[in-house]
């Protein structure tokens, strides 16, 4: 049987002295959404109307977001969650009551995963973000990228049954850095596709060894104005599917041996970048805000889930911060 986030109480603390700055510091995240529309499709999670009451559901989505913004294993979440009052009081969790232990947490966890909730818990965060003009969706662009992860797992060794330890649904991915030396990494690739404010509309995870090119089609989102994407991206399919959709091209040029780019393109490629680095926003606050730099996870669909997690963390902070600094204009309600 779900215990329902809306019925806990409002918290322990009710008199003055227990209260503190500190504690309001996510009030703009908790003001930021509808948060009953988040946990309805939280609730195919768990259906059984029977057995022991667990967790709300909110609670333990909510304790996840706090884990990606401070950086916390499972086993350090469940210990802020039983000493950090802030934490809660975000979580609705009542000053000696029951707190939820990593165990629970992971759980929750690989729940989200088998039922493939990221990716439409991140599109209902976003839709009530664009409903309240957070997030401009008309005249706007999408900025696609991506970016090696290394897998958790990725050494050469053998476990007690003689197989590699090193995850199996990774790959290599290699690159030339700036100096022209081929950097390899084991592990993942993070694709994004961003608006020009560092929003996050799309995201898939693959195999390292996926190129880039290939997750085009699934960060696209059909409605943007332009797009904006490094070289790697440049072909002639490309160009041909952004005219067939009236997208403007601002795909930079690759040159080829024996066919070096021109000065107009190298200028050309010169103007989108100033626009195109705004898609490594998110890849940033991944790697040294949240400590994703590396995977904590095995397996391909478990870390499409953590990076998606990471994801919809990004856009409710910035989202929030964006509520600070202006306000929630009034929503535009279509239809």
């Amino acid at each position: 049987m779900q215990k329902s986030f809306s019925t806990q109480s409002n918290l322990f603390f009710s008199t003055a002295d227990l209260d503190h700055p500190i504690l309001h510091s996510l009030d703009d995240t908790e003001a930021l959404l509808e948060w009953s529309e988040i946990e309805t499709l939280l609730t195919s999670i768990y259906d059984s109307n029977t057995g022991r009451p667990s967790y709300p559901l909110l609670t333990l989505f909510r304790s996840l977001l706090l884990g990606v913004w401070y950086q916390l294993s499972d086993v350090q979440l469940a210990q802020c969650l039983y000493r950090d009052l802030l934490f809660r009081k975000f979580c609705r969790l009542e000053f000696g009551g029951d707190v939820p232990e990593a165990s629970t947490i992971g759980r929750f966890r690989t729940q989200l995963v088998e039922h493939d909730l990221w990716d439409r818990l991140l599109g209902e965060i976003n839709r009530q973000l664009e409903v309240k003009n957070i997030i401009m969706k008309e005249g706007r662009i999408n900025i696609i990228d991506a970016t090696p992860i290394e897998a958790m797992q990725s050494g050469t060794g053998k476990g007690k049954d003689g197989k590699p330890t090193k995850d199996p649904d990774a790959g290599w991915h290699v690159k030339n850095d700036s100096r022209g030396n081929k950097k390899s990494t084991y592990g993942f690739s993070v694709h994004t596709g961003v608006d020009e404010d560092g929003f996050i509309h799309r995201q898939s995870v693959t195999p390292g060894n996926v190129h880039d090119s290939q997750e085009r089609d699934t960060l696209l989102l059909g409605d943007e104005t332009a797009l904006y994407a490094d070289a790697a991206y440049s072909s002639q399919q490309t160009r041909d599917k952004l005219a067939k959709y009236g997208i403007d091209d601002q795909v930079q040029r690759k040159g080829y041996r024996g066919k070096p780019l021109s000065e107009e393109e190298q200028t050309r490629n010169k103007v989108i970048a100033v626009t195109r680095a705004g898609g490594e926003r998110p890849f940033a606050t991944y790697k040294r805000h949240y400590g994703l730099g590396r995977t904590r996870f095995m397996g391909l669909a478990k870390n499409a889930t953590v990076y998606g997690l990471a994801a919809m963390a990004a856009n409710i902070r910035k989202g929030a911060k964006f509520l600070t600094l202006y306000g929630i204009p009034e929503p535009s309600y279509a239809g």
